[in-house]
């Protein structure tokens, strides 16, 4: 009797399961289609750093229904952050909308993070949102240090690291400071005029001068302010 139910409900079961799986695949397609259309929209966005109004209204609107269909996608809030920060960037966005617009952001990545932790861009992405907001906090020196762990070499990653380091160099405890160092060190001898931009902008000469390696527009800038 137990193996003849069993075996009128095996073919239920088997087309049920047929269900979910192409119900699970339409939805994956459908959130992929969303998030191409959200990146090719954006992608002016980006490249200009900014722009119409309008386009970052669509480009949100796709994001979030690919969010929607799958919420724990890592790639999609990592966008979605990208955007959110771009967004606050913009001429006129200021106070509690900016606050807001990057604080959104932060959720986004940490979201990414708790998925893919060892993704260098989600951490360098959430020290940027942290710098921008001002918070230098355990948080901040948590994405400093796992920025510099997870993308040691990512040019991107170097220059965001030393940037948001040294506008808050005075807030850094020691053992970020010396994170710092390391990082201007090793990245001056991959991309040394990109580091000196950032080095010369912030009038630090002691974290490169007798370090330059023979760039002569360090040397002579090394010589005219030690």
């Amino acid at each position: 009797m137990m193996a003849a139910v069993t075996k009128k409900l095996l073919p239920v079961a088997l087309v049920i399961a047929c269900l979910v799986v192409m119900v699970w695949g339409l939805l994956r397609a459908n959130a992929a289609w969303h998030y191409i259309a959200a990146q090719a929209i954006a992608e002016p966005l980006f490249a200009a750093s900014g722009g119409d109004a309008a386009a970052f209204e669509q480009s949100q609107r796709h994001i979030g229904t690919a969010l929607r269909r799958l919420p724990s996608n890592p790639d999609y809030h990592d966008f979605s952050g990208r955007l959110l920060i771009l967004k606050a960037s913009q001429p006129g966005v200021v106070g509690v909308e900016r606050r807001d617009l990057l604080e959104s952001a932060a959720v986004h990545f940490r979201q990414s993070l708790s998925v893919r932790r060892l993704w260098p861009y989600s951490w360098v992405n959430l020290l940027s949102v942290k710098d921008k907001l001002g918070q230098v906090d355990i948080e901040f020196n948590h994405a400093l240090r796992r920025s510099a762990e997870t993308g040691p070499w990512e040019p991107w990653v170097q220059l965001q690291l030393i940037d948001s380091g040294l506008r808050h160099w005075s807030s850094l405890g020691r053992a970020e400071q010396t994170l710092v160092r390391h990082q201007v060190s090793s990245a001056l001898k991959v991309r040394p005029r990109q580091v000196f931009a950032v080095i010369k902008n912030y009038g630090r000469p002691d974290l490169i001068c007798g370090n330059e390696g023979g760039y002569k527009q360090i040397s002579r800038w090394c010589e005219s302010t030690m």
